[in-house]
């Protein structure tokens, strides 16, 4: 099977949905699948197609879009929101690079986002199937982000956005219960269909890595909290600042890494400052060694304010960590409270703090948090799991295909 795997939003790059595009076709691939990825590359200025030596310089295409759209807006109505502008062009643009690149000859397109899926939709080959895997929402997550404000031109563009992607294709995979739930107008339906498809990734490969690897630095003693998240709003790293903040209260013995970047740093960064916890915080930036960083953690905390199902949890329990993590989204669907891991409710940072504080005190509720965690984490993860379910997934797209052949 010849596959094109379509993503709006970079890939390689820092997020889970590169990730999972990434693991995707390394298993797809294992199985004899020739797979090619179509996403802006790392930088956000070309699409490409990824390890195949073909890109496209992006502004070429949007210039001339931008032209024509503000030509269309008077800029300087009180109407005119240049952020709209932007994401409007944006879109256009990339159907027409999926357009140049061809999706012909590809017999199944698999769209990761409503972008993807709208360009996609509109530019393929009539008889091509059409999978797409939603993995979250976007006018729920700019709204977090500040980005958009409820019931503004933009958020009712993005709504309209989400509405659209979700219903085009032929198959839609989510990975959580929650994000089904998030778009049950779509679900009602029953066109098309909706498949909870969990995340999968090498857990086998990651187990071996960490295994392999030394040390990264001596902890001297104290505990070793690590937070590996994007530094976004929806992420919850100011929640977890104020948690610590209060954790210093009572007790010094710890440290905490940042694994991660985003817009958010410099303004954690000045957070950090201000409540006296440069000697305890440190931003590790960008890292591509969570095995190595995971090996040496007490406890990994994960204080989103809305998230799906995060590979860093994934990878903590793989890894066999204690984990504290926010009562949100899809991540009670990953954590037994109590049994792999602890929740608290999400923003809350005194819940935070008292369950920070828990697991440094009981040595012997750490240990047993984090081999339940690894035990379920080998059992849940697994990359062939979610392969073998997508491939199914696949074939069943195919076959109620007028003229399919098998």
């Amino acid at each position: 099977m010849r596959i094109a795997l379509v993503s709006y939003w970079c890939v390689p790059y820092t997020g889970g949905v590169s990730t999972y595009v990434l693991a995707l076709r390394q298993g797809l691939e294992a199985r004899g699948h020739e797979v090619d990825i179509i996403s802006h590359d790392g930088t956000g200025l070309n699409y490409h197609i990824i390890d195949k030596g073909k890109s496209m310089d992006k502004m070429t295409l949007l210039n001339p879009i931008m032209q024509e759209i503000h030509s269309k807006y008077n800029e300087k109505s009180l109407h005119y929101d240049p952020w709209l502008a932007q994401m409007k062009g944006e879109q256009i643009a990339f159907k027409q690079a999926l357009s140049a690149f061809s999706l012909a000859g590809y017999d199944l397109i698999h769209a990761q986002d409503v972008i993807s899926a709208a360009s996609a939709y509109e530019v393929k080959p009539q008889g091509t199937p059409l999978i797409v895997t939603l993995h979250g929402k976007l006018a729920a997550e700019w709204q977090l982000q500040k980005v958009i404000t409820a019931q503004s031109p933009a958020w009712h563009w993005a709504n309209a956005l989400d509405h659209y992607g979700s219903t085009v294709g032929d198959r839609y995979i989510v990975p959580s219960k929650w994000l089904k739930q998030q778009y049950k107008e779509a679900v009602r339906s029953g066109k098309p269909a909706f498949e909870i498809i969990p995340y999968g990734f090498d857990t086998l490969s990651f187990v071996r890595q960490s295994a392999s690897l030394p040390p990264v630095t001596p902890k001297n003693g104290g505990k070793l909290i690590l937070c590996p998240a994007r530094l976004d709003a929806v992420k919850g790293h100011k929640v977890l600042l104020q948690a610590l903040a209060l954790l210093k209260k009572s007790r010094t013995d710890w440290v905490c890494w940042l694994a991660g970047d985003g817009p958010l740093r410099a303004e954690l960064e000045q957070l950090r400052n201000q409540l006296q916890l440069q000697h305890h915080v440190q931003f590790l930036g960008h890292r591509n060694d969570m095995a190595a960083l995971l090996k040496e953690a007490d406890i990994v905390v994960l204080p989103s304010i809305h998230d799906n199902l995060p590979f860093a949890i994934m990878e903590a329990q793989t890894a066999g960590k204690a984990i504290i993590a926010s009562d949100t989204g899809g991540i009670p669907e990953m954590i037994a409270d109590g049994k792999t891991g602890l929740l608290f409710p999400p923003a809350r940072a005194e819940k935070l703090c008292l369950r920070i504080n828990k697991l440094c005190n009981d040595d012997s509720l750490r240990k047993r948090l984090a081999n339940d965690a690894r035990y379920y984490g080998l059992r849940q993860w697994p990359l062939y799991r979610m392969i073998e379910r997508t491939v199914d997934l696949y074939d069943n797209a195919l076959q109620s295909k007028p003229g399919y052949g098998g």
